[in-house]
């Protein structure tokens, strides 16, 4: 078997005939695709029913137990070489798996491939075209790094990726500990394990709805625990300069001011009010922030990986290097 394609589902039955139908027009053809299902309660399986497929297998959780444990239980399941998580409402083009597949078999090195992404609407109508890198390219952890505290999650959602098995095997379970950052918190295991491969060209869709994970925590300021502590475990995997630190926190107190004035637009109030006044204490007067607008968002400077490695920063775009 050389893919496993696994899908956590939670009363998913909106778009998962979809997304089952994406998976299984794979112009690739040799893979598993294991839903696994954390006791839904809205038909979710019987949507997976109606298919006769035996490549398909369904586990149904005898009760509720989160969305690591779920993404978890579906890797124990999964015998491929590789797998690729896909979530239950997102979408694969038809050549995902072959061009992603043949990434990892050209390089042994390589624990993982990842690429650009559509975002699509409720209709799978696509919005916009998410693509941090204008060719294909190999990454380190450091220039993962960089990129992410520039950037954001520049590895991706779930859907966008595939992973060498052993390599998940060796960097260990999704974290619980990390609730709304499980996947970043994962690819950065991942990459101190070896190099990423990045492909230019979009290869699935991530689908924006009311009802996305995505959408709910970012209305309720559930991301920003984990956006401070993963920005902590980057910025001390990769030791910035002290320019560089100020304009990385910097950037996530504009995250922090940017939820909190979506959750006012919303009817909230007391977990915006928090928010504001968090993003001023880790960035004072907002002057990492100004600095991260000004010059890194324009770029006319960067982030720098240097040899060790460490992160400076320099004038250009972020993932130059200088030895």
């Amino acid at each position: 078997m050389t893919v496993s394609i696994c899908i956590p589902t939670y009363n998913s039955a909106r778009y998962l005939a979809e997304t089952l139908e994406c998976a299984l027009a794979q112009t690739f053809t040799d893979f598993e695709l294991i839903v696994s299902d954390d006791a839904s309660r809205d038909g979710t399986c019987e949507i997976v029913g109606r298919y006769s497929d035996p490549r398909i297998c369904l586990h149904r959780l005898d009760r509720s137990r989160g969305m690591a444990f779920n993404f978890n239980h579906a890797l124990h399941l999964a015998q491929g070489k590789y797998v690729k998580f896909l979530c239950h409402d997102d979408l694969l083009e038809p050549t995902a798996l072959a061009k992603q597949v043949a990434a990892l078999e050209g390089s042994q090195d390589l624990v993982m491939v990842t690429s650009a992404l559509r975002c699509v609407d409720a209709a799978g109508r696509t919005i916009s075209v998410a693509s941090w890198f204008s060719e294909d390219t190999v990454l380190n952890r450091a220039e993962i790094i960089a990129a992410n505290l520039a950037y954001g999650n520049t590895i991706g959602i779930p859907s966008a990726v595939l992973i060498r098995h052993e390599a998940l095997r060796r960097a260990g379970s999704f974290s619980d500990d990390f609730p709304q950052m499980m996947d970043m918190e994962m690819w950065l295991r991942l990459a101190a394990l070896g190099p990423v491969a990045y492909l230019r060209e979009p290869l699935c869709g991530f689908r924006i709805h009311p009802g996305a994970m995505t959408s709910e925590q970012r209305k309720l300021g559930l991301i920003r625990r984990d956006l401070v502590r993963i920005t902590e475990t980057m910025l001390g995997a990769a030791p910035p300069s002290s320019f560089a630190r100020r304009v990385a926190w910097g950037r996530v107190a504009g995250s922090f001011v940017k939820q909190a004035l979506a959750g006012l637009r919303h009817g909230s109030v007391r977990w915006p009010m928090a928010a504001l006044g968090q993003a001023f204490r880790m960035d004072p007067a907002f002057a990492g922030l100004l600095l991260f607008q000004t010059l890194f968002r324009t770029g006319i400077r960067g982030f720098v990986v240097r040899p060790g490695p460490t992160l400076q920063t320099g004038w250009g775009r972020t993932l130059r290097h200088r030895s």
